[in-house]
This record gives C-alpha cells, structure tokens and sequence, in this order.
C-alpha cells in the first residue's frame, strides 16, 4: 500500500515538473527555424497562469522581446516598464533558448539595461540632530539610479529642478511650504531622460494633518485712539533701531543685512603745530642706524617656516559629512490658527508612497 502511495506521488511530481517546462517546449516550437513570434507571444499570454514565479520572471521579459519583433512599439515599451519596475535588476533565466534566439534576445536586453533609469531605494532623509517642531520648507528624498540620465523634477505644470545625473545616489529637495498645513495628497514627477525616451517616476507624499489641544486665541488687534474727529495713531516709530536682517531659503541662510542707528560724532579738528624738522608734530629724527637693528634673511626665513609649520599643525579638523536616515514617514508638530483667532497645536504626518515608473509616449 505504501509503494502504491508512493509510486502515485513520484508519477504527479513528475507529471507536475513536465506541465511546468512545457510552455518552454511550445515556445521554442514558435521560434525554430521558421520564427511565428505572434504565436509565441500567444503561448506566453495563454500559460502565464500556470507558471512559478521564476518561470513568470522570464515570460515577463520576453514578452517586449517578441513585441520588438512584431513591431509593437507600445507593448515593448510596456513590458520593458512593467520588468524593471517590479523586478528591478534582476536577470531573467533564458539558457533554454537555443542559439541564434539566445543571441539576439541578449543584443536586445543588454540595449534596455544599459540604458533604462531605473529608480530604486527611495526614501525620506533625515539628517542627524534634525528638529520635527517646525514645518520645513523642503523634504530631502534620497535615491538610487542605475544609468545616467537627465532629469527635470516638477510640479504639475512647474518645473522646480533639472539637470544631469550620473548613475548612483542622488537626493532631490522636494518643496512642501505651503503644502503640510491641510491634508491631501500632492504628486511631484521626476522626468528622467536616456536616450530616445523619458521615464516618469513620480514622488507622490501624503499628508495627514491631525489637530491637538487649544493653546489660546491670539490677541485682538488694538484699536485707534479716537478724540473727536481727530485720531490719534500713537507716536511714529522710533527711527534710532538696530538690528540685523536676515534671509533664509529652505532653511540655508542667504544673505543678511546689519541696521545701526546714527550716531553723532563731535567735529574736532587738529590744528597742526609748527613745520618745522623736530618739533611737533613731528617726531624727532632718528638717533640710531635703523640698519644696526635689521634681521638676517635666514633667520627670517626660519621664523617664516616655524610660524607655517605651527599654523598647519593647529589646523582645525574637517567637518564630517552629515549623516542621514532613511524614512518612509515624517511626523512635524506645529501651532495653527483657526479663522476665529484661536490657536491649536497640529500634527502633520507626512508618508511617501511608492509608485512604479512609467514610460512616456514620445
């Protein structure tokens, strides 16, 4: 009974691994010598239900290979899309295809590769130290880009940013100023350009905004003073002020400006003594040779190199590079005022959705 059993489970593991590759056979039946790339693009669609996940990995990638040959310029830009953003760089298994499909299979995959901009491993950066009291003006987002490219970031109509990055880690400052004060959800969108196409990536963030206890209401404004028909503003502004000005952009400090009040400085002006040589003003002449009291050229030399040697041996350490953290959620406390003057502390959680990239038709 046991062999019986057992001789049941060996024939439908058996049976189980031919359905598995069988969908391989027929498509390299569609791809002999007399290549039907329609058909085999039929048999990819039919069996694609049936497929483990790494046979399923393959099919995806030969699905824009077979579109290219049937001059599907939209489905092979689709499938080229639809692969890299869902399995990044990861190769697909294509040893069983036979010589000549296995060439130029390869000749067409290592053109997208070498040229698709991939963007992986995006993040929210927080920088060490960092204070979430305050609403920024500006998200920093990380990123990973597996080709060069050039890219534009903007915000619907509105291009913030643009230029030309190699491929590697880059961040982006994304602005939110004005967008972290009510809810919703707002999408940037990084254009990334590599040759003859553009991959449109997008930043999409969700904000949540959650109010807390009242703080108070703000104080009403002070009215005029009223006598008679005549009003009374209150004395002008004192014009003798000081202070300093200062201007940042996204938390960078640009440029700032120092008032100082006027001040009034006497008139004295001296009145010269006599001219002549050794009176007043005039110093007395010189007693002694100047030139009894000169210094060598080498020991001046050597004064010279002690002083830089001890300048370079004081040198300061360089500053460290800032470190950061990667985040996908970004919390910010904040104080608001409603219309009718009153005054609640809020909370702003802040999250960045991951959104696969797509192709734009040129």
């Amino acid at each position: 009974m046991i062999r019986r059993i057992c001789g049941a489970g060996l024939f439908f593991l058996v049976l189980g691994f031919a359905s598995a590759g069988e969908w391989k056979t027929e498509l390299l039946a569609c791809l002999g010598p007399r290549p039907d790339y329609r058909k085999a693009l039929e048999v990819l669609t039919e069996k694609a239900g049936e497929m483990d996940a790494a046979d399923l990995q393959t099919a995806d990638a030969l699905v824009p290979y077979l579109a290219w040959k049937l001059g599907d310029a939209a489905k092979e830009l689709n499938g080229i899309s639809d692969y890299f953003e869902k399995y990044k760089d990861n190769d697909p298994e294509f040893g069983f295809l036979d010589d000549l499909t296995h060439r130029d299979f390869l000749n067409f995959w290592m053109r997208w590769k070498s040229t698709y901009p991939l963007v992986s491993d995006m993040n929210f950066l927080v920088r060490s130290g960092s204070s979430s009291t305050n609403l920024p003006a500006g998200i920093e987002v990380g990123l990973d880009l597996t080709n060069d490219a050039y890219y534009k970031l903007s915000l619907g109509p509105y291009a913030l940013e643009g230029g030309f990055w190699p491929k590697g880690f880059h961040i982006v400052t994304v602005p939110v100023q004005d967008l972290l004060d009510r809810s919703g959800t707002y999408e940037f969108a990084l254009d990334l350009k590599c040759g003859e196409f553009i991959v449109r990536k997008p930043i999409r963030i969700d904000v949540n905004i959650s109010s807390g206890s009242s703080l108070g209401s703000l104080p009403p404004p002070v009215p005029p003073i009223q006598d008679g028909s005549k009003v009374k503003r209150g004395p002008p502004p004192p014009s003798n002020l000081e202070g300093d000005l200062s201007l940042y952009v996204g938390g960078k400090l640009i440029m700032t400006s120092r008032k100082l009040a006027p001040r009034v400085i006497p008139v004295n002006i001296p009145i010269p003594g006599p001219s002549m040589p050794g009176t007043k003003p005039y110093m007395p002449p010189p007693r002694t040779d100047p030139m009894a009291n000169s210094v060598s050229i080498l020991d001046a030399i050597a004064l010279t190199y002690q002083t830089l040697k001890d300048l370079l041996k004081k040198k300061p350490p360089a500053p460290p590079a800032p470190t950061y953290q990667k985040v996908t959620n970004l919390s910010f406390s904040f104080a608001r005022a409603s219309g009718d003057g009153a005054i609640s502390d809020a909370r702003a959680d802040v999250r960045l959705d991951q959104v696969r990239g797509v192709i734009l038709r040129q």
